[in-house]
């Protein structure tokens, strides 16, 4: 084969990883807790998943096709909304904060992929996704941002903390059984 078929193969099997992905986003985003102002969703523990075991490339295609798919009208996100004025509406933070969280644990694990290295960036990526919906809450609601912190972000913490640890048992036993990143 020559270079450019097997380029479009990589470019194929990227683009097949990141559509399964996609789905496997869209299917944990139905597991929806009613909770304050933002539903408690499966959504982070599939991202956090995903984003520990693939490249980079993929689960930040994964999320941004979650998006476009969401964007266009499919009910892909939590409790089946989907549209521009979810995207562009006050949890909208939230959604867009999944870029955010892949692309810091997509960069850090492909180089440090220690159990408790995994356990680290997930948490931080997991506040920073929930910081950054939070701040947009705050701004589209024009509510304290002492208030917003505490309803958008603190509340959620314990359960960040739950969902992390479940993403580094699993992550660490698919990386070590498949040999992911050697």
């Amino acid at each position: 084969m020559d270079k450019s078929t097997n380029k479009r193969q990589a470019n194929l099997r990227t683009l097949i990883l990141a559509a399964e992905f996609a789905v496997f986003l869209a299917i944990f985003a139905q597991i929806s807790i009613p909770f304050g102002i933002v539903p408690f969703t499966g959504q982070t523990l599939a991202l956090g998943l995903f984003a520990s075991i693939a490249r980079p490339k993929i689960s930040f295609s994964a999320v941004a096709l979650y998006l476009l798919l969401g964007a266009i009208g499919l009910p892909v996100f939590a409790n089946g909304s989907a549209g521009l004025v979810v995207l562009f509406g006050p949890n909208a933070g939230y959604l867009f904060g999944f870029l955010f969280y892949v692309i810091l644990v997509g960069s850090v694990i492909v180089k440090y992929h220690k159990w408790w290295q995994i356990a680290l960036v997930n948490l931080i990526a997991a506040v920073g996704q929930l910081l950054i919906g939070t701040i947009v809450y705050a701004l589209w609601i024009h509510v304290p941002i002492t208030h917003a912190l505490y309803a958008g972000m603190v509340v959620f913490i314990p359960l960040a903390i739950v969902k992390v640890l479940i993403v580094t048992i699993v992550a660490t036993k698919i990386i070590k059984r498949f040999g992911i990143f050697k």
